[in-house]
């Protein structure tokens, strides 16, 4: 055999694995739970309040769980005055910015297509594509503190960290281990034939969302000193979540923009949610260093993973904002 036709079969391999991009199925595969269950309807303890808050005079008195509890819906309301900036005791500042847990998980998690935390507690370990590996309920709960609140991993043993899964846990009871939930996570949204605008996110941002997040994108805080520190939490600059958060990523954030915004009356079309998408994630935020290390197996790469390197020939731009059904074939 030739040289040249030598190097062309020691290659083929490396063709083979870097070729192809997100496969579908093979991420399915790994995520398999060998549970079938039938979807749960999503229901709420009745000690749940619509604000999001546990009214306490609902729960049994006297009780080390209902601390617990109630400790544990407080710091993802309140995430800052508990484990963040504002804490009290500097050495429980762990969140890295003044966000609350309920600026994405809305009402406490107990908002459906909201990434909701009723059922969740049943739906862990389970695998995530980000580390290619098993993660815990405190695995995912650090991924949160690490990007979407821009800080550092809460220890596994501290109180605030058993009060948040011991929280998710009473939101979850009664439903069985491995269900889902109707509403858990966010909507599917059909991929468009183009590519994400920022140009005409703009536009949407200033008729559909300045009057919760202001012009500037920088939310509207809260100026009493009890509950969140934000009444509406800032899309971009320093205190908002950093590059790595899931938030960051077009398809997820049009997603969670579609079924939430504006609060009260969503209402935006898929264009509409996937261009305001794009421009808010156009903006200067925290960087989150060695992105490059997630997803380390790229066939199960998220096509809109904004950091690369990746398992296909598409450019970091088209990885970001699409077109995506192109990128799909």
């Amino acid at each position: 055999m030739k040289r040249s036709g030598l190097k062309i079969l020691m290659l083929l391999p490396l063709i083979a694995t870097v070729g192809f991009g997100f496969d579908k199925k093979l991420s399915k595969e790994k995520g398999a739970m060998g549970i079938e269950l039938p979807t749960q309807e999503w229901k709420l303890p009745a000690a749940m309040q619509e604000d999001g808050y546990i009214d306490e005079s609902k729960m049994p008195k006297n009780s080390k769980y209902t601390e617990m509890v109630v400790l544990g819906n407080k710091i993802l309301n309140e995430t800052s005055k508990y484990i963040g900036p504002t804490a009290k005791n500097p050495k429980m500042r762990y969140a890295g910015s003044n966000l609350s847990c309920s600026s994405c998980h809305a009402a406490g998690g107990t908002k459906q297509n909201a990434s909701g935390f009723v059922g969740i507690w049943g739906r862990f370990p389970q695998y995530t594509s980000r580390g290619d590996s098993i993660s815990t309920l405190e695995d995912r709960i650090n991924g949160c503190m690490q990007r979407s609140l821009n800080g550092k991993s809460l220890p596994l043993g501290s109180k605030e960290m058993k009060a948040m899964v011991t929280y998710m846990q009473w939101l979850s009871q009664g439903i069985p281990v491995g269900a889902k939930i109707k509403g858990q996570g966010l909507i599917k949204m059909e991929l468009m034939d183009r590519a994400a605008d920022p140009k005409k996110g703009k536009i949407v941002f200033e008729e559909k969302c300045v009057a919760c997040h202001q012009a500037d994108g920088q939310g509207l805080k809260n100026e009493s000193p009890e509950g969140a520190y934000y009444i509406f939490p800032p899309l971009w600059g320093k205190d908002s979540f950093n590059t790595g958060a899931g938030m960051h990523r077009e398809l997820k954030a049009a997603s969670y923009i579609k079924a939430n915004m504006p609060k009260g009356n969503p209402d935006l079309t898929d264009e509409q949610a996937y261009d305001v998408s794009a421009y808010i994630n156009s903006q200067p935020r925290p960087v989150k260093a060695g992105l490059e290390k997630d997803f380390p197996d790229r066939r199960v790469k998220p096509l809109d993973a904004v950091t690369g390197p990746y398992n296909d020939n598409f450019s970091q731009k088209q990885h970001q904002f699409g077109p995506y059904k192109e990128m799909m074939k």
